[in-house]
């Protein structure tokens, strides 16, 4: 059998990529503005933002402030604004005259009812959401923590998409939610990859080679989760002295993954569910053990990380079958076409390189790939005896 790659591999390969790109956006400037009248809970939400594991920010400007309603804010393109309202209150015609005033492209607002713990029915104020346009509207009660991490971190998740290993590095409350999703992320497109290659490895005579670059993908994308993570959770942003610590962390913990991932992967009569099952599990176990790692400075002893790969494995096969099920009725609603002999590969929107024919994930980047495109105009019809679909799975 060949000799397959570990996280520490991983790590090595992302050498190759743009990681000053990924650095810069962690190093990015982040402002909120937290704005509200007097007695709204202010001051309360902002100490609930700053707290929050490894405080490590560097010195420097804040990166949240408070104002009053009629101040003249000064907002740049990397401000988010936080509106607070008492929901108490019938009418808000100061927040509303305030929001008026913002430019025609408002940076990116989360409108925070406050006191929703005092409202008899908090969950109305989710019909307010039509008065603040492009806005996210949530219910809040800025001393109960809870409430902050079911409604306000996700609506900000929301509202910034794309930004939030910053976030999560200049929040510290917002840096487990980061992580969280950070490594969720991962373990679907791990999962989803390998549901794609999987359904070629059903040709035997393909099955090696594409294993060996399976993994290889598989370790890069749980590499770079690593990075983020760690960058999230405000380590130093140089990669040079954070990827060799994180590479100590689960690189000779998981050689028993690897061992589990040849086996099922190098046998095709296995089963798609168990490979994707096992790709899901092993990126799991990875994100969670960077995490703690980064939390208190600890490594997770084999024990644990046994224990957390066991229960990922389980939620791994809910997620197997549910992709084959959205792949079987993806087949079934899509129009029968096909592309001919010699039209132009498609090219992966992310990282521009071109991927084979009828692929849902590119296979350099992992990232979903665009709908497929239609059938080029002067391309025949196919006929009625035309076989059109993929493989039968079983």
């Amino acid at each position: 059998m060949p000799n397959l790659p570990d996280l520490a591999s991983g790590f090595k390969t992302l050498r190759e990529m743009d990681l000053n790109a990924i650095r810069e956006q962690a190093e990015s400037p982040l402002h909120v503005a937290v704005v509200g009248d007097a007695g709204v809970g202010k001051s309360t939400l902002i100490a609930q933002l700053l707290a929050g594991p490894r405080q490590t920010e560097p010195p420097g400007v804040p990166p949240v402030t408070e104002h009053r309603l009629d101040e003249n804010i000064l907002l740049q393109p990397h401000s988010i604004v936080l509106l607070m309202l008492d929901v108490a209150q019938a009418e808000h015609p100061r927040e509303r005259q305030f929001f008026d005033k913002l430019p025609v492209h408002k940076p990116p607002m989360v409108v925070c009812y406050n006191k929703a713990d005092l409202a008899p029915n908090p969950q109305a104020v989710l019909n307010e959401a039509m008065r603040w346009p492009g806005a996210e509207v949530v219910a809040i009660a800025a001393p109960d923590r809870n409430s902050l991490l079911r409604g306000l971190v996700p609506a900000m998740l929301r509202a910034c998409r794309g930004r939030e290993v910053i976030l999560g590095r200049r929040l510290p409350m917002l840096r487990e939610p980061v992580s969280r999703k950070l490594i969720d992320d991962t373990c679907f497109i791990n999962g989803a990859y390998s549901l794609t290659t999987g359904l070629a490895e059903i040709n035997v005579v393909l099955d090696v080679p594409l294993n060996v670059a399976d993994m290889v993908m598989l370790t890069k994308n749980q590499a770079l989760m690593a990075y983020k993570i760690a960058l999230a959770m405000g380590l130093p942003s140089d990669w040079r002295e954070t990827i060799p610590k994180l590479a100590t962390v689960v690189g000779s913990a998981f050689i028993w993954r690897q061992v589990a991932r040849q086996l099922i992967g190098l046998i095709p009569a296995f089963g798609i569910i168990p490979k994707i099952a096992v790709s899901y599990a092993g990126t799991y176990a990875v994100g969670q053990a960077i995490y703690q790692w980064c939390v208190n400075g600890e490594k997770l002893k084999p024990e644990a990380l046994k224990s957390l790969y066991a229960d990922a494995l389980t939620r791994g096969r809910e997620v197997a079958r549910s992709l084959l099920a959205k792949r079987k009725a993806a087949q079934l609603e899509a129009p029968k076409q096909r592309r001919g002999l010699f039209a132009p590969a498609p090219v992966c929107p992310s990282c521009g390189k071109k991927v084979p024919k009828g692929a849902t994930f590119c296979a350099f980047c992992g990232k979903p790939l665009a709908e497929p495109l239609p059938a080029p105009a002067d391309e025949p019809a196919p006929t009625q005896d035309a076989k059109q679909g993929e493989p039968k799975v079983e």
